[in-house]
């Protein structure tokens, strides 16, 4: 059998994306089919019937020897607000591409811009001047013809989000990353009763203690408080009208495609683990088909449904 057989001759876009992403070393198809099957016969029908589909990274990769790879498509790696979490995370955003995986990473937990910093800066860039940190490492690590895909995501309710969902509205940043918001139940519910909403940093500090202090601070400005009743802790939070960033939102995605919106609050409520304390998303793939924890990996493999039907 020829790969001309199994796509069909007519297919030169699929033919041309066999050839350049999946095939090795100029294997025949035959080849390529007993590589990535493992020569398991079943497995190898499957495929050559087009009944199920392994993900990219074991179409192209397994059974190689030659180089490291990897067999998993993307992987959500976390961030921490430190220096030392930022440039560990690029390192392993590297290694991860070099390999030929995608990448999620969500950057709530780094502090917005203003906020203050123990070191000779004295403030922070803030949250989403570190996406073109990421977006670098993206552009400058190649897959053989391939880019590494990255997803970069943040919460509603971070004071930075406004900066974030318009950084693609300069076609020249962020040209390596896809975008998305974390958007919550609660902020819908301000968007769709034109209320104020208080972005804050830590993203899940609780505000109750605050409510005239956050009810009294101007529009759009990032104002800091401490916590007395917890060793002086010092937040953030910014007042916004909730209806003009969910319109911002949406234009923006109108305009360029992006961010997109992942209804975080729908996503852990439909999870299958949300009563086991020690669970938790951390992020999702380049492409949000799956939610996933600090360090899950993603293998998208595909299933031919009508294959499996019988008897109408």
């Amino acid at each position: 059998m020829t790969v001309e057989d199994w796509l069909g001759k007519d297919n030169t876009l699929g033919i041309s994306i066999w050839e350049k992403k999946y095939r090795h070393n100029n294997e025949s198809f035959d080849e390529w089919l007993d590589r990535v099957s493992g020569k398991d016969t079943d497995v190898r029908n499957l495929i050559q019937s087009k009944a199920f589909l392994f993900g990219g990274r074991i179409l192209s990769n397994r059974g190689i020897t030659d180089r490291k790879t990897t067999l998993s498509n993307c992987y959500v790696l976390t961030v921490e607000d430190s220096i030392e979490s930022i440039y560990q995370c690029c390192s392993d955003i590297a290694r991860t591409y070099s390999y030929g995986g995608g990448v999620g990473v969500d950057i709530s937990k780094l502090r917005p811009r203003g906020a203050f910093v123990n070191n000779s800066a004295k403030e922070t860039t803030g949250a989403v001047s570190f996406m073109k940190t990421f977006d670098t490492v993206t552009s400058t690590i190649g897959q053989s013809g391939r880019r590494g895909a990255l997803m970069l995501s943040i919460d509603v309710r971070h004071p930075d989000v406004e900066e974030f969902i318009n950084i693609k509205a300069n076609t020249d940043q962020i040209t390596s990353a896809n975008i998305s918001v974390r958007v919550n139940d609660d902020f819908m519910s301000a968007v769709e009763h034109d209320e104020d909403y208080i972005l804050r940093w830590p993203c899940d500090v609780d505000l109750s203690k605050f409510t005239k202090e956050y009810k009294d601070c101007p529009y759009n400005t990032l104002t800091y408080l401490e916590d007395h009743t917890d060793n002086n802790k010092i937040f953030y939070i910014k007042k916004v009208k909730a209806r003009d960033l969910f319109n911002q939102l949406v234009k923006n995605n109108w305009n360029y495609a992006e961010p997109g919106i992942l209804y975080w609050d729908q996503i852990e409520n439909w999870n299958k683990k949300k009563k086991n304390e020690d669970f938790e998303y951390a992020g999702i793939n380049p492409c949000a088909e799956e939610p996933l924890v600090a360090g899950g990996a993603c293998l998208l493999g595909a299933m031919n449904i009508s294959y499996y039907v019988r008897d109408k």
